[in-house]
């Protein structure tokens, strides 16, 4: 029989980050084509309506990014920790990736937009334009560096709360796994004899097969071996003439 070769074992560690990375880009896509929108349409945030429902958007779509990856990698491994890394590393990629974008779209185009517009209307009086400009750069820089650890941390969060579900489902779909058959402590396996006892069917130890005489002791010469017929007995042999015999007259004389 062909031995067969069983499966290539993947480690949870690769599995989380796969759909960590997995669902982090999808994320990543989504803030990305939002933040695109909001820098175009409203570069200042005066909009918000808009700037509130663009953000609530990425909120909900990082949040299903988040219990989908891990309760995928949960689902496969069984293990509601292994939901918990896929969640982090989902909010790891997303969350890096988001600060880079946001950033550089803040530098490009909100941030020189934000200059031009206080040059035209005018700086606030209660501070100078230097502070203001500071403001702004650290408010731009600031707010997606203190998103990223956010994204971190309710990542994990949530990808517990589906790792919870992935393991629930991996056991349900599970084949149930019957146990061998294996015999009660000190009794023998089935079909086998008690030890020291002959198998069913055979003879005792140092006891003939029926039908066979006793080692050692021969067959009677009136008992024929088995397969062979019977032999009838030989007569007695007639006395000889010259043999003597007191009750014959003629040998007397």
């Amino acid at each position: 029989m062909q031995q067969q070769n069983p499966p290539p074992v993947v480690s949870t560690g690769k599995i989380a980050f796969r759909y960590g990375l997995i669902f982090g880009l999808i994320q990543t896509a989504i803030a990305l084509t939002t933040a695109l929108v909001t820098s175009l349409t409203d570069p200042l945030g005066l909009s918000a309506g808009l700037t509130f429902g663009l953000g609530s958007l990425i909120f909900l779509t990082s949040l299903a990014a988040y219990f989908i990856a891990g309760t995928l990698a949960a689902k496969q491994t069984g293990r509601v920790g292994t939901g918990t890394i896929s969640g982090l590393w989902t909010g790891v990629v997303y969350g890096v990736l988001g600060c880079i974008i946001t950033i550089a779209l803040f530098l490009s185009i909100r941030y020189p937009k934000l200059i031009d517009h206080y040059n035209t209307i005018g700086y606030p009086t209660s501070i100078t334009p230097a502070t203001t400009r500071a403001a702004s750069m650290a408010g731009g820089i600031g707010f997606p560096i203190f998103g990223l650890f956010v994204a971190i941390g309710i990542g994990a969060g949530i990808g517990a709360l589906g790792g919870l579900l992935g393991r629930s489902q991996a056991r349900k779909n599970a084949p149930p796994q019957p146990y061998p058959a294996q015999p009660y402590p000190a009794q023998p396996y089935p079909a086998q004899p008690y030890p020291g006892q002959p198998y069913p069917g055979q003879p005792y130890p140092a006891q003939p097969y029926q039908g066979q005489s006793y080692p050692g002791q021969p067959y009677p010469y009136t008992q024929p071996h088995p397969g062979q017929q019977a032999k009838p007995p030989e007569p007695p042999a007639a006395p000889s003439p010259t043999d003597w015999n007191p009750y014959n007259s003629d040998q007397i004389r």
